[in-house]
């Protein structure tokens, strides 16, 4: 789907006496606050020249960008180590965000249900790579050419190979009428999207699929014979101790209380909307137990716990190979390492989940906003850093000496969609023209590459075949990037 400092302690299972709707807070260990203000204060951005740091704090992000609320967990090896919250769940009526604050976590529905269906398969009620339309009843994948010789199966579904196309189906308003998956699927009033149908021949090429997932969330339902909430309920939600989530649409009573408003890039409110597709998106939870769920798979893999999956499965999972199978996953041959990983986004919200496999660590983060990607990033940076991860660590670049008669290779306009990039050399500089007409000095890191020291963005040249420079792209300071044609 589509970028107060209250510090506590779940208290996983200590207190049964508790009501399953708090979370208790409880002291934290001194390493733990430290590197909490470690992070906190210390967020980088993805490169940065050699002495210009440019740090920035996460109420400072979240001002600069209009950022509401933020709500972090991390955990280590087997357990919450801590919890933080920042700012609001709704502006209107100055409610703070607190770890029971529940969030829209969009995509993040997709790896809790692909766990659930890769459950399904140990038990021996769905097969990964047989033909789901065995499984599906009162709506087949429809055949068409491109389901000729290559059938769409559980495992291209989970890692978006399946062949359905890359559309994010519509949400509706409580008072409007809800598609059931049958009629989501079929292109069936009230549903207002297409029907779903293979468009590219299954396993061919991978596209990030939407759709794809609703058509698990039917295999899920069909083959249970239960509602899909009820479904995973029973699958994730209880085994990992997920007490604050739900696919439910609309939102059920025990967390309507409790959940964030999601606004716009300008805190502008949306209205609350159900969205059917619940499996790609629906899910209303917790960082909390999001971070719960992670650490069960994580429990799974390495002490064989068995609570959802078994080792053996989790060994596929965490192949260092592309398929994804609920998670991306950054790796190199040179780290034993993998860390694994999904973001989400739908109207109001964004969130990211990111683990260490070796470490055992991962942290989960969701804003009410639209504006989370960057904050997001910076966040996770500062996370790696604090704990030494392999991964995502920030680039630092030493300037280095060029002639002005290498940097006339670089004086162009660019092109982009509608916007327009220029570069120039003055007074011995290659400097970046705007469309104002003002131009920024760029120090050179690499024989193609400049920096902008202030706003940190890098300006990377590419050639091609013939090693003429072709295009340039552009990497801001969170690390989003765009390419850019030479005019």
């Amino acid at each position: 789907m589509k970028k107060t400092l209250l510090i506590v302690l779940i208290v996983f299972s200590a207190c049964k006496q508790q009501k399953s709707s708090e979370i208790i807070p409880a002291a934290l260990h001194h390493d733990s606050i430290s590197q909490i203000e470690g992070i906190e204060k210390n967020l980088a951005p993805v490169h940065y020249l050699k002495g210009r740091n440019h740090k920035k704090s996460i109420p400072q992000l979240m001002q600069e960008d209009n950022i509401p609320g933020v709500s972090i967990a991390f955990f280590d090896n087997g357990k919450i180590s801590w919890q933080k919250t920042y700012g609001y769940s709704n502006l209107a009526d100055s409610i703070k965000v607190t770890p029971n604050t529940v969030f829209n976590g969009a995509s993040l529905s997709k790896p809790v249900t692909a766990m659930a269906a890769l459950n399904l398969t140990e038990q021996g009620v769905l097969t990964l790579n047989e033909n789901v339309n065995n499984y599906l009843e009162g709506w087949k994948v429809p055949d068409n050419k491109f389901t000729e010789h290559e059938n769409v199966t559980l495992r291209r579904l989970i890692g978006h190979t399946a062949g359905f196309e890359r559309y994010v189906q519509s949400s509706f308003f409580p008072h409007e009428e809800l598609p059931t998956i049958t009629q989501m699927l079929a292109g069936e009033k009230p549903s207002v999207d297409p029907a779903v149908s293979v468009v590219y021949v299954p396993g061919q090429k991978q596209v990030y699929s939407n759709p794809g997932y609703s058509v698990i969330e039917k295999l899920i339902e069909d083959v249970t014979d239960k509602e899909f909430n009820a479904a995973i309920t029973d699958l994730i939600f209880e085994p990992c101790d997920m007490t604050h989530s739900s696919f439910e649409q609309p939102v059920p009573n025990r967390l309507s209380k409790q959940m964030a408003t999601g606004y716009s890039d300008k805190q502008e409110p949306y209205p609350y909307k159900l969205f059917p597709f619940k499996a790609a998106g629906g899910i209303w939870t917790t960082p909390t137990d999001l971070a719960k769920f992670l650490l069960t798979v994580l429990e799974d893999h390495h002490s064989g716990t068995n609570t959802i999956l078994s080792e053996n499965m989790t060994d596929s999972i965490f192949t260092k190979t592309p398929e994804r199978l609920g998670f991306a996953k950054i790796y190199n041959n040179e780290s034993r390492d993998m860390l694994f990983e999904h973001w989400g986004s739908n109207s109001g919200f964004t969130c990211y989940m990111v683990a260490s496999l070796d470490r055992k660590q991962g942290v989960v983060i969701m804003t009410n906003s639209d504006n989370g990607m960057s904050l997001m990033s910076y966040i996770t940076r500062a996370v790696a850093v604090a704990y030494n991860w392999d991964f995502l660590q920030p680039k630092v670049f030493d300037s280095i000496a060029m002639g002005e008669t290498a940097m006339k290779r670089f004086t162009r306009k660019f092109k982009g969609g509608s916007e327009v990039l220029g570069f120039e050399v003055v007074e011995g500089a290659l400097h970046f023209l705007n469309e104002t007409a003002t131009t920024s000095k760029l120090v050179p890191v690499a024989e193609n590459t400049f920096i902008q020291p202030d706003s940190n963005t890098l300006y990377e040249f590419l050639k091609n075949k013939e090693g003429e420079v072709k295009y340039v792209r552009m990497t801001k300071a969170d690390g989003y990037n765009s390419d850019y044609l030479k005019q």
